[in-house]
């Protein structure tokens, strides 16, 4: 579906592929009659209605998915359209290829195919950040996210299509299985993943070392099976 212009640019022929839901101020030029409106991925509004229970915290999780989520925009109509984001590395995935799903931060999502599910869900409700469920849950994963930078929601694509990932010095594909040791990543290098894979947060510093202790001070433990996306930096976008 999309093709690699370079490392940094990616395009798509809109009239062949169907329409494409991308990043805002990723599209770069387009060739033909092509239109663009914006978009909202299913879940990015309301979130706060939609804990249930949770009274002011649901709330306050609603304006931290407001502050989570990237405005997006859909491409329609006949042309080809160019993608790319602040000189960045581009990485496409194939859904299909990697089981059917994927989760990615929305910061390191670029652009995919509107026939592509897409939803905002909780880390928590996939193990992320070892939140649990209900009101502590969501507290220790927003703990959790404010630690490591990550947020207490995450962007899901699910169905046959393709998705272009960003990643800072380029994105790496690494293997989780249950019969291999666990993947455990810094959450700054962290992209995303595909397939049935849990992450939690692991500290690696004692209280002797508080104060003392590097980026790597808390980590992301990626069990399961699927795959782990990770940037070859820690650099935020």
């Amino acid at each position: 579906m999309f093709t690699k212009i370079n490392s940094k640019v990616v395009s798509v022929d809109i009239g062949r592929t169907g329409p494409v839901v991308a990043r805002r101020g990723a599209m770069l030029f387009y060739k033909g009659n092509v239109h663009f409106q914006p978009h909202q991925i299913a879940g990015a509004g309301g979130m706060g209605g939609g804990m249930p229970g949770l009274g002011g915290m649901g709330g306050m999780a609603g304006r931290m998915l407001a502050g989570e989520h990237e405005s997006t925009m859909i491409a329609q109509g006949q042309g080809e359209v160019h993608y790319g984001f602040l000189g960045i590395e581009a990485h496409v995935v194939d859904l299909g290829a990697v089981g059917g799903m994927i989760r990615v931060e929305a910061s390191r999502l670029l652009a995919y195919g509107a026939n592509l599910q897409a939803s905002v869900v909780s880390v928590a409700s996939q193990g992320g950040g070892g939140g649990g469920g209900g009101l502590f849950g969501a507290l220790r994963s927003a703990a959790a996210g404010a630690v490591t930078g990550q947020g207490m929601f995450t962007t899901q694509l699910s169905g046959p299509g393709s998705a272009v990932l960003l990643g800072h010095g380029g994105v790496f594909e690494l293997e989780v299985s249950p019969n291999k040791p666990p993947v455990t990543v810094d959450p700054q290098a962290f992209v995303g993943s595909a397939g049935q894979v849990n992450t939690s947060l692991r500290s690696a510093m004692s209280w002797r070392n508080v104060g003392r202790s590097g980026g790597e001070a808390m980590q992301l433990e990626c069990t399961g099976q699927g795959v782990v996306y990770v940037q070859a930096s820690e650099e935020k976008l």
